[in-house]
């Protein structure tokens, strides 16, 4: 699921690509999914909570300066090797497009230290969808220590009840600092965004793990009929995700509906499932990131071909040229996952002893 969630993000953004394309470009923008397709991110931080929490819960239970700096070493392993490179080439395109004169120190500073979107704006932006991970490298931060103080509540009703004041305070975040909308809580506070919804995906591993070990212990018919409702139940909630993104304007709704998809993901079993755990789904899910931190690269790419040019392409050129885009996005993904990722991540964490990962983390994963 990470992979379709970081090719919608992509989507969102490539469209502006094709601006200047005759009727293409006003056909493409009036399907209204792709104009919410930023709420992805939201996704994207729950998710980070929920196999965050299946892979350390249980590590973080005992509070240590050591199992705290293992922790934060693993996210820089695994975050900051091809942010570096997207920040060189930021620095490299920016600076030659506009000249040296346009880049700011202390944006390339707050930048290559991933504190720009942790309550100012340090402009011109660089890989401008890093703010999101900006906003994740805040709360790795302080992640351990949540892990740590709700970690001994095992209570479906706790876990329960905080999903609904987690919700209710990030109601409140966005009415007070978004203007009611989760799109403003970006560059300058989408870190309590990322905060809230990570802490919901936390839970939300508490809820489903209490679920899974109901079942493991029963070995009737009627579990697996309960894990084939909730495969049916995810394709209706993801669904009814481009139903809110066609028909309603309200940002807020893709919240509790992107939780329900990931638990009802990691209880079912069914087709739905079965289609993510396709080996090149899983391909997607693995590059997932590097879509997310290239494709605004393909874009810029696409703006600097001359509007003259555009203006001459027929309208079935511009599905072509909006087609390419994508593919050249997960092509180059591909070459950055067995090129930059992979391996500077063996290379950081080679001397560092790994967590043993549960047993549903690779589970969770491919959807």
């Amino acid at each position: 699921m990470r992979g379709v969630a970081a090719l919608l993000v992509a989507f969102f953004h490539l469209r502006y690509g094709v601006i200047g394309i005759p009727w293409f470009d006003a056909y493409i923008f009036s399907y209204r999914f792709g104009g919410r397709g930023y709420l992805w991110v939201d996704f994207f931080f729950i998710l980070s909570g929920f196999i965050l929490a299946y892979r350390y819960g249980s590590y973080c239970r005992k509070l240590s300066w050591h199992g705290y700096r293992h922790f934060v070493w693993q996210r820089i392993a695994r975050i900051w090797p091809l942010h570096l490179v997207t920040v060189a080439i930021a620095i490299l395109y920016l600076g030659i497009k506009y000249g040296p004169s346009y880049l700011s120190r202390d944006a390339i500073v707050a930048n290559l230290l991933l504190v720009h979107s942790w309550g100012r704006y340090f402009p011109p932006p660089l890989d401008f969808p890093s703010w999101s991970l900006s906003c994740e490298w805040g709360a790795y931060l302080i992640l351990p220590l949540y892990l740590f103080a709700v970690g001994p509540f095992r209570r479906g009703t706790f876990h329960l009840l905080l999903v609904a004041v987690l919700l209710a305070l990030l109601y409140w975040y966005a009415a007070q600092f978004g203007k009611g909308t989760l799109d403003r809580l970006r560059e300058q506070w989408g870190l309590g965004r990322c905060i809230l919804e990570v802490a919901i995906g936390v839970s939300l591993f508490q809820l489903s793990s209490l679920l899974r070990s109901w079942q493991a212990s029963r070995k009737d018919d009627a579990i697996r009929r309960i894990a084939t409702m909730f495969d049916a139940i995810a394709v209706v909630v993801f669904g009814a995700i481009f139903v809110v993104f066609i028909y309603t304007g309200y940002d807020f709704y893709f919240v509790p509906l992107a939780a329900g998809l990931i638990f009802c993901l990691s209880v079912a079993e069914g087709p739905f499932s079965f289609l993510l755990q396709r080996p090149v789904m899983i391909l997607l899910g693995e590059i997932s990131f590097s879509i997310y931190m290239l494709h605004g690269f393909v874009l810029w790419l696409c703006q600097d071909i001359p509007t003259s040019f555009k203006a001459r392409l027929p309208f079935w050129a511009g599905a072509l040229w909006l087609l390419a885009a994508h593919l050249i996005v997960i092509g180059l993904s591909y070459l950055s996952f067995k090129l930059i990722e992979r391996p500077a991540h063996c290379a950081l964490t080679r001397r560092s002893k790994s967590v043993p990962p549960p047993s549903l983390s690779a589970n969770i994963r491919t959807r």
